[in-house]
């Protein structure tokens, strides 16, 4: 038959996979997606993010349709870049070590075993596709799958978008790779989807990849520069905190002359030594930091 598709367009957020269980409404299991088959329960931590509804809908008023009996959705959890550098400040206030990037972070504090050091993290998720349902009808579109999880309570996305022809859905993505630092979370490209969800399911997988959507990488944002100096910035209780002098390089659009080296055990732990090439990352308003040392580009 020929099909006239629509597309949908969503940012693939750089974060941890997350599938959240409900039966009657509640909550009832939480764990990563793994390999994509066996996932690890972190329902206990899960519980600590508030940004997941432990009782759907969350407000009755405004869903007519029946929740079914069994629900399984699946979101993708992580720190909004913001909250990232707020916490990164205040270990380094505290003496404590720096974290390197929000994904890590996350995911990390997700799978540690004190729900209360989860809780005292500042991860949120966006929900963006449901993987199982039964006593009740669930739409077939992805568009109307974004709009029923919003209904009963679940973060959605609010990027997302919906385009007659794939001509524009790619047009769409092409405007994220100036306005990607706008989003408030770290993403490292745009998914297009066919919306129609039943045909996605006819044209099946390629491996693991569902043939039904193709994800447009963002440019990379790592570069290699050379490590001229390792300056030591004291903040305001006295905590010694090393940073990069770089040799200025040009990272997304920005000039970037210095880099963060998170702490001295960072620096030993990677052996970065002055007049290195490294391997520099700049992420979203994220302060750029060194990722490591390119070794191969050492001449002793």
């Amino acid at each position: 038959r020929v099909e006239k598709a629509k597309f949908v367009v969503e940012p693939k957020i750089d974060g941890l996979s997350v599938v959240l269980h409900y039966r009657d409404g509640l909550f009832v299991q939480g764990a990563t997606r793994g390999g994509g088959e066996v996932g690890e329960d972190i329902t206990s931590n899960l519980r600590t993010v508030r940004a997941i509804p432990l009782r759907i809908p969350v407000n009755s008023d405004q869903l007519s349709v029946k929740v079914p009996s069994r629900l399984v959705v699946r979101g993708e959890a992580f720190i909004p870049t913001k909250e990232f550098e707020a916490l990164n400040r205040q270990l380094e206030e505290a003496g404590e070590k720096t974290y390197q990037n929000p994904r890590n972070t996350a995911a990390g504090s997700l799978r540690q075993l004190d729900p209360k050091l989860t809780a005292s993290r500042p991860i949120t998720l966006l929900v963006y596709q449901i993987i199982h349902s039964e006593g009740g009808k669930v739409p077939t579109s992805q568009w109307e799958i974004l709009e029923y999880l919003k209904a009963l309570g679940f973060p959605v996305t609010d990027v997302a978008r919906r385009f007659d022809s794939l001509e524009d859905a790619i047009a769409y993505t092409e405007t994220w790779n100036e306005g990607r630092d706008s989003l408030p979370y770290e993403a490292d490209g745009m998914v297009i989807k066919i919306d129609d969800l039943t045909l996605a399911g006819e044209l099946g997988f390629v491996g693991k990849d569902p043939r039904g959507a193709i994800a447009f990488k963002f440019p990379a944002r790592e570069v290699t520069t050379t490590l001229n100096d390792i300056g030591v910035a004291v903040g305001r209780t006295g905590v010694l905190t090393p940073y990069a002098v770089l040799e200025a390089v040009e990272i997304g659009g920005v000039i970037v002359e210095r880099a963060t080296l998170h702490n001295f055990d960072y620096i030993a732990e990677k052996d970065i030594r002055v007049g290195d090439r490294v391997l520099v990352k700049r992420a979203g308003e994220v302060i750029p930091y060194v990722i490591g040392p390119v070794v191969d580009a050492r001449t002793g």
